[in-house]
């Protein structure tokens, strides 16, 4: 990481630590870790004057999340919601790419309909294409090669996406392609914590994202300010000045007191100026000044100037908030923190490149400015239904007893299940020390296979089995495995004599996915009807009800010890 992006990171820590008043709520789903997002755009947003809160979900969630009616976004109340979806993870092309388009073109109706259930901008990341090539070098002269094919995905994307006037698209190619595919990719990150990319790609897609959002709710360039201090050769900028003016942005000129006068060559920006202020007041008045002038918000200036002494003393300017509760506008945002700043290099002959080089111009389609369609009026698509997505994914549950050699591993993988879990994961050596008790969970879909996913742990008494491990990493849920899990242990329960399964919990201030399932497991049909499933909160010290692990019969041994398999909804 450079020392660039390791500050930015720094200045994102302690301003989550000052806790400024967040203008939007941010909600990121992804197929992969997009954790190392949150830094760069939380920052670049504070920076254009809309601060937030971002919250990442469970990844490789997209459709479950964004189709579900409850659970991570109805708990967030995004205004904002990010999705970025990986060619990678969406399993085998297909020919011409049709299984790829299948798969991330339901994630992207997935995330317009829990955008618009939720009155949310969709920010949606492109897919880069992958870097591996079956083919190798001859994978270009394929007709249906692996570029060839993520390209076809990639148009029906933004085929699909670009039309709608509360969709922004970021993409991933294009940070891929400018960081450099050698740097871009992070291969043994991903195997541990599935984070694809390098700092520096993300820091790209932050940025651009930051960007379309700022200009989205009306935070973009509105005005440009010239630091008059210490500017001498200020002629030099009158050809991009010139340039931004017919663009529609408006220029003006602070300076502490009126000495920057004084340069001749300063008298010539007057041509070019629609306002100015020359007094001895801080920075952050005078620019508040210029807004109110100008009839910009604070958020819409950028300040351009020589020395990052000059830069730095802008201080904060004044906030603007909206009536309470009313949902974040272009003019009711929050706005905290110093302007956008252009510093100017030592050669004046270059500051005209370098006004036209930070994109003061960009602009979103015109259909966004003018209002575009009415969310009503947009083309109609088939919606997407969870049930039917999950279904169409032929998930498979596998259950294999755990022996000794084996603990380490699903060890590791409930030490990472913090949404579904029923408690704190505990230590390996106390799953070692029970081992008998454990199962293993393995699943895979037409996507792929995701190897062990899950633990359950049972401690089998005569009458009453209880559940006190149930642990499910990220990539498996919402595909019907909970339910599946529970109604094999109820079938193994009755197959043993026993009566009842209680499953039991506590809640860990992270496992909300587990309570939700659990709160609605009284509804689930047992595979063993004899068998009652019920939920039940532990205390932290509290056993009370817990069956003994001596009850088990050699029948119930017999049927853990072989492995079982399930096909979710069947």
């Amino acid at each position: 990481m450079s020392i660039v992006l390791f500050t930015r990171r720094a200045r994102w820590q302690a301003l989550t630590r000052q806790r400024p008043a967040p203008a939007l709520r941010v909600a990121l789903l992804a197929s992969y870790t997009a954790d190392p997002l949150v830094p760069y755009l939380g920052l670049d947003l504070h920076e254009r004057g809309l601060s937030a809160t971002l919250t990442v979900g469970p990844f490789q969630q997209v459709v479950q999340q964004c189709l579900a009616t409850d659970g991570f976004l109805a708990d967030v109340r995004p205004d904002v919601l990010v999705v970025a979806q990986r060619l990678e993870e969406a399993g085998e092309p297909g020919a011409a790419g049709d299984a790829w388009a299948t798969e991330l073109v339901a994630g992207a109706e997935a995330a317009v309909t829990a955008a618009r259930r939720h009155g949310a901008l969709l920010v949606y990341v492109l897919p880069a294409i992958p870097t591996a090539r079956p083919s190798g070098p001859a994978d270009a002269m394929h007709a249906d090669g692996l570029v060839a094919s993520a390209t076809v995905v990639r148009q029906r994307l933004r085929d699909r996406l670009a039309g709608d006037p509360w969709v922004l698209l970021v993409d991933a190619d294009e940070a891929v392609r400018a960081v450099g595919d050698d740097r871009a990719h992070h291969p043994v990150l991903f195997r541990l914590a599935k984070v694809p990319y390098t700092e520096e790609v993300f820091a790209r897609l932050g940025a651009t994202a930051a960007t379309l959002v700022a200009s989205w709710f009306g935070a973009g360039c509105r005005a440009l300010v010239v630091d008059g201090d210490g500017l001498t050769g200020a002629a030099h900028l009158l050809p991009a000045l010139r340039e931004l003016r017919a663009a529609g942005v408006r220029v003006a000129l602070r300076a502490t007191g009126d000495g920057c006068w004084s340069d001749g060559d300063a008298v010539d920006l007057l041509s070019v100026l629609d306002g100015w202020v020359t007094d001895d007041r801080p920075i952050g008045e005078q620019l508040a000044d210029i807004a109110a002038e100008l009839d910009v918000a604070p958020a819409q200036i950028v300040l351009a100037g020589v020395g990052a002494a000059q830069l730095e003393r802008t201080g904060e300017r004044p906030t603007r908030e909206g009536p309470t509760g009313e949902r974040p506008t272009g003019e009711g945002l929050a706005v905290e923190g110093p302007p956008r700043r252009v510093p100017l290099g030592a050669d004046p002959a270059a500051w005209s490149d370098e006004l036209r080089a930070a994109g003061l111009t960009d602009r979103l389609p015109e259909r966004r400015w003018s209002g575009g369609p009415a969310r009503s009026a947009a083309a109609p698509h088939a919606a997407l239904a969870l049930d039917d997505f999950v279904a169409g994914l032929d998930v498979q549950v596998d259950y294999l007893p755990v022996v000794a050699d084996g603990v380490a591993e699903v060890a590791e993988v409930v030490a990472r299940a913090h949404d579904f879990a029923l408690t704190s994961a505990p230590p390996a050596a106390a799953l070692a020390a029970r081992a008998d008790d454990l199962l293993a969970i393995r699943v895979r879909d037409r996507l792929g296979d995701y190897g062990t996913s899950g633990l359950v742990a049972l401690d089998r008494g005569a009458d009453r089995w209880t559940v006190d491990v149930f642990s499910l990493s990220c990539p498996v849920l919402g595909k019907g495995v909970e339910a599946a899990v529970l109604r094999e242990v109820t079938r193994r329960a009755g197959a043993a004599g026993a009566d009842e399964v209680v499953v039991r919990w506590t809640d860990t201030g992270r496992n909300g996915t587990a309570r939700r399932f659990l709160s609605e497991v009284d509804g689930l049909a047992p595979a063993d009807p004899r068998v009652r499933l019920r939920a039940a909160r532990a205390s932290a010290d509290s056993t009370t009800g817990s069956a003994t692990a001596d009850a088990a019969t050699p029948d119930a041994g017999t049927a853990d010890a072989a492995t079982a398999a399930t096909a979710v909804g069947r």
